[in-house]
């Protein structure tokens, strides 16, 4: 949350000079809001896993191993702050969006073997973004189209173990406890289209990539003594595209 609040900061101090500049469109329209449906394609690959043991035989870093986030979808929101015929503030938020976690390579000194599994489990994402962009053209275009940058704040919960996998892990006498995947702040580069159906309504496209990247741990316990026999951890790269096709209004 810290990471967000040093981000949000610089924008909103931006936006409130640019809101007392009061530069307005040609139309004196300030306001954009779409919603649509956004297609999110991870493009990470799995980045090695690090056991840290007491038993030397499981206390390594393993590089075939490790764990990406698999293609989804949800609905897709974006409010627009129109300071000007060509450029915009604004922020882009969603219903968050529910990933398969695919695993690679054998954890636990081959006893664990995660391309057995369909997937290791699921997770959700909660990430707003906030965003600035350069429209090309004024208001009065049909086509317009746009490009511009944002931030991406991350954050990843609900995450289910594959009941595949907790059955497997159990019939090893072991478990799998306090996974853990942290937040990350992500910088966002995008370019879209608007076409404008009448003077308020428009459709909209875009395509954006994110540079995110994030870390997760686990630990896996005996179950008969309930002591901890690995802490694992491992960087996960996502690194999205992510396109959206919309409908706006404009007041």
């Amino acid at each position: 949350m810290k990471k967000f609040v040093q981000t949000l900061v610089p924008v909103v101090a931006l936006t409130t000079l640019c809101t007392m500049a009061h530069a307005e469109t040609t139309d004196g329209k300030t306001i954009a809001v779409s919603a649509g449906w956004a297609h999110i394609m991870p493009q990470g690959k799995p980045q090695g896993v690090q056991s840290d043991s007491k038993i030397a035989a499981l206390n390594n870093f393993n590089r075939q191993s490790g764990f990406d986030l698999e293609r989804t979808n949800t609905a897709e929101f974006k409010i627009d702050y129109l300071v000007n015929d060509n450029v915009s503030l604004g922020v882009v938020f969603g219903v968050p969006p529910k990933f398969d976690i695919k695993g690679e390579g054998k954890l636990l000194a081959g006893n664990l073997n995660l391309d057995n599994f369909s997937k290791v489990g699921t997770i959700k994402g909660y990430n707003p973004v906030l965003v600035g962009k350069y429209h090309f053209g004024t208001v009065n275009h049909k086509l317009r189209p746009y490009m511009g940058v944002g931030i991406m704040y991350a954050h990843f919960s609900d995450f289910q173990l594959d009941g595949a996998v907790t059955s497997d892990v159990t019939k090893k006498g072991m478990s799998i406890t306090n996974v853990k995947v942290k937040d990350a702040v992500a910088p966002v580069a995008f370019m879209g289209l608007d076409y404008s159906l009448t003077k308020d309504f428009f459709l909209t496209a875009s395509v954006s990539y994110v540079h995110l990247n994030t870390r997760a741990s686990l630990d896996i316990k005996n179950l008969a003594t309930q002591a901890t026999v690995v802490h694992g951890s491992t960087r996960i790269e996502v690194d999205p595209i992510v396109t959206y096709l919309g409908f706006g209004y404009r007041f």
